[in-house]
């Protein structure tokens, strides 16, 4: 088959190859390769950035939760459930939690309850107040306030410790705090308010989200959601609920009823309990028709080239008709000008000018090859034989420049004709008589040996 042939037929089996098998298995195989490929890694890219988010808001609980505990330790702000409070106390109360709310981003009220869970004992908020003179202020109760949590769910007992409650409805986070008095009586629990836009601000300020993005919070289980829909929040919230109360991690499917539009959620649980997690339009998760083109190029390329590989695995008749002819010159080389004195070479050249057909058919043997290929490497063989022949005649290997090609090394050729020079010399002054002539006998097997061995050797190496 020519040279030129073989990638122009590959290119069409190729194709063949490929539309029957993306017809046969196109949805199972681009459903394995989502599967089992590409969705793991898109969904552990994911994990690793709500890991690096969790960490951030963690962070900023902590430092919130520090300031608020050491505000709540002033001796001012102890003195708060004192019915008989000094002015001077009242003033430096007013100064901490003035500054305080300047200075933290997001702080909405700093509340006081009383244990029963009634009584407001000092609040920043304006809304709870009813009254004000100049020597006391009058609170509203706790349960009037309808956007308020239940003081159960955001009560601390004396012997409890710190904690904080995520207010979904208000897109809030409660920091609850055991209150003592100056002599050391538990009279409640201290409130702080936050706004979950803080978070979002912190988010933003370290590049993590975008100035758009929404955050939100759930209250059970405690988390902190990113890139919640503004459609159908409540149903995205009550699917997110459940599955984080069944401590799902990774990547779960919710459906938006109201949109009909589908989002992964990929969930992550922190080492103090607090989940966090991000929503992404599901078809993220999908491989996109970009991709597909640029798998399916991937398969075409490897069957072509396997194809090309394959039928490329047996030389060209040509190429080992060449490669034969080089080996047969050098063969006759060190055949005529170095074992051979110079009387013999005549009669070795008249043998191999009447063996031309044997030695065609030696060339050939063992190659497949159609009329038209048989024909040029006749040619071949021809043109170079009588060149070499009329080489060797002439007492020269110096072959015209348009059989360079055949023959490779002409350097090293030219080198061992001078070696046969010097030779020859040698031999007219130290050898007066002349060597027998062969006989026809081992003239014709001395001939036919080097022709078969190096035969059977260059078709062992084909």
């Amino acid at each position: 088959m020519s040279a030129y042939l073989k990638p122009v037929l590959v290119l069409p089996v190729s194709i063949l190859i490929l539309a029957v098998i993306s017809f046969l298995t196109e949805k199972e195989f681009v459903g394995f390769i989502e599967t089992s490929l590409y969705n793991p890694s898109v969904v552990k890219s994911f994990v690793r950035e709500n890991a690096k988010d969790a960490e951030i808001a963690g962070n900023f609980i902590v430092e919130l939760q520090d300031t608020f505990a050491h505000t709540i330790n002033e001796p001012a702000v102890r003195g708060s459930f004192l019915y008989n409070q000094s002015d001077e106390d009242i003033y430096e109360r007013s100064m901490i939690y003035g500054t305080l709310l300047e200075s933290t981003a997001g702080l909405q009220s700093v509340r006081f309850v009383d244990s029963n869970g009634l009584r407001i004992h000092y609040s920043t908020s304006p809304n709870d107040i009813i009254s004000r003179n100049s020597d006391s202020t009058t609170y509203r109760d706790y349960t009037e306030d309808h956007l308020v949590l239940p003081y159960g769910t955001v009560s601390v007992p004396a012997n409890g410790s710190a904690k904080y409650t995520m207010d979904e409805r208000s897109d809030r986070i409660i920091f609850s705090f055991p209150f003592f008095d100056s002599m050391d009586v538990y009279r409640g629990t201290a409130l702080f308010s936050v706004s979950v836009r803080a978070l979002a601000e912190r988010l933003i300020a370290e590049g993590r989200i975008k100035i758009s993005d929404d955050v939100s919070v759930i209250r059970l289980p405690p988390g902190i959601l990113l890139r919640s829909p503004y459609f159908s929040k409540t149903d995205i919230f009550s699917n997110v609920c459940e599955v984080w109360s069944n401590g799902i991690q990774g990547r779960t499917v919710l459906d938006a009823e109201d949109s009909g539009v589908r989002f992964s959620l990929i969930s992550i649980r922190t080492d103090n309990g607090l989940f966090f997690g991000r929503l992404v339009n599901d078809a993220l998760f999908s491989v996109s028709v970009s991709m597909k083109i640029i798998l399916y190029l991937s398969m075409f390329l490897t069957f072509y080239l396997t194809l090309f590989f394959l039928i490329n695995l047996r030389p060209h008749a040509v190429t080992v008709v060449r490669t034969r002819l080089e080996s047969l010159r050098e063969n006759l080389f060190e055949q005529l000008y170095i074992k051979k004195s110079s009387q013999e070479r005549s009669k070795w050249v008249l043998e191999l000018v009447q063996r031309r057909e044997e030695i065609r058919l030696e060339l050939k043997n063992n190659l497949k090859m159609d009329s038209r290929t048989e024909k040029d490497i006749d040619g071949i063989i021809d043109k170079s034989w009588d060149d070499l022949l009329a080489v060797m005649k002439a007492g020269s290997l110096v072959l015209p420049a348009a059989e360079v090609t055949v023959v490779k090394p002409a350097v090293s050729i030219t080198k061992k004709i001078e070696r046969v020079e010097e030779l020859e010399e040698l031999e007219k002054i130290e050898e007066a008589e002349k060597p027998e002539e062969p006989d026809e006998s081992t003239l014709e097997l001395d001939i036919v040996s080097p022709f078969s061995s190096m035969f059977s050797s260059l078709d062992t190496e084909k």
